[in-house]
């Protein structure tokens, strides 16, 4: 009777403690542990951004996270996926790639929208955002702010660029959206979707000509090595939307979803700010090392992608967001 006792009690041990177990993100009596994830360098805002959350967060004691740079973790897409099977995983995406979830929301990365980026902080307290939050949870994933800003985007490539025609024939790299490459397509250029990784080498070896991509990102990936202009088009005001799946954000406690919450929205407020003025600061030292910075008339390039718009199926949403935010 006794070893059977025993037996018995080793059975709800462990059955206990497989149980714990199960939750790998998590342990019962310690912090939520959390991966963000972000295919850019450390000194690219996104990063830093990232960094700084952790530091909060972890301070708070309710969080032990890791951040994970230069797509240490996988690629945007892969993170999310990863994020909405159940991996406590932050990514920062954007409309552009989360439209393939939620159409409509990816008006708010339509080229020359936005011009005032602090709109998008206005933008969180409409009915349209929540609805789409809305629709974004029903698919599994909790889109945590959507106002995080890494500045304009500029054709950086090895030649003048003034107008459209000056990109025909030009493969440049963007993101693998319909968004981002239709409109792409429509101011001259050949979309060529790939990784960021890929975009150093690959103007290296003439695979493409080319990127759009924000100054921050441009700088701390060393773009100016490979690339003699950034065209300043200023065609997409780029857009970062953290995001988490709900799987993860659903089991924690109310008190840490809203520190969560809080702390990603407040510091996408503060580094719309700081963007600007490191744009500044790194154009005039990649101007130094020899890069070209050139202003351009925007002009011919709103004219080129206001059928991009329709195409897209944007024609009733502009109406709609453009009344709620003034625009």
């Amino acid at each position: 009777m006794k070893k059977l006792s025993l037996c018995l009690i080793f059975v709800l041990i462990a059955s206990v403690s497989l149980f714990a177990g199960g939750n790998s993100e998590r342990s019962a009596a310690g912090p939520y542990q959390v991966k963000f994830s972000t295919e850019n360098g450390a000194e690219d805002v996104e990063s830093k951004a990232l960094y700084e959350i952790k530091d909060i967060l972890n301070k708070s004691g309710l969080f032990n996270v890791e951040v994970f740079i230069g797509g240490a973790l996988g690629e945007n897409d892969d993170t999310l996926e990863q994020a909405i099977q159940g991996a406590a995983i932050v990514t920062v995406s954007d409309p552009g790639r989360l439209m393939s979830f939620v159409p409509d929301f990816g008006i708010i990365q339509m080229p020359y929208l936005i011009d005032d980026i602090s709109v998008i902080n206005k933008l969180l307290e409409t009915e349209i955002y929540k609805d789409w939050e809305n629709q974004f949870e029903s698919q599994g994933i909790k889109v945590l702010t959507s106002n995080w800003y890494s500045g304009p985007r500029n054709f950086v490539l090895n030649k003048a660029v003034d107008t459209p025609a000056d990109l025909k024939g030009q493969k440049i790299r963007t993101i693998a959206s319909p968004l981002f490459t239709e409109s792409v397509n429509a101011m001259g250029a050949v979309a060529t979707p790939m990784s960021w990784s890929e975009v150093y080498p690959g103007i290296e070896q003439k695979v493409i000509d080319g990127c759009e991509a924000q100054t921050p990102t441009v700088y701390a990936s060393h773009i100016y090595e490979v690339s003699k202009y950034i065209n300043k088009t200023e065609h997409f005001q780029l857009i970062g939307c953290p995001v988490i799946g709900t799987l993860t954000f659903d089991s924690w406690s109310k008190e840490a979803q809203d520190l969560f919450v809080k702390t990603f929205r407040e510091i996408g407020v503060k580094y719309q700010g700081l963007v600007l003025g490191m744009i500044e600061s790194q154009e005039k030292e990649m101007a130094e090392k020899g890069m070209v910075i050139r202003n351009v008339d925007k002009t011919p390039f709103k004219a080129a992608v206001q059928p991009v718009y329709e195409k897209l199926g944007y024609t009733d949403v502009l109406k709609k967001i453009s009344k709620e935010l003034g625009l």
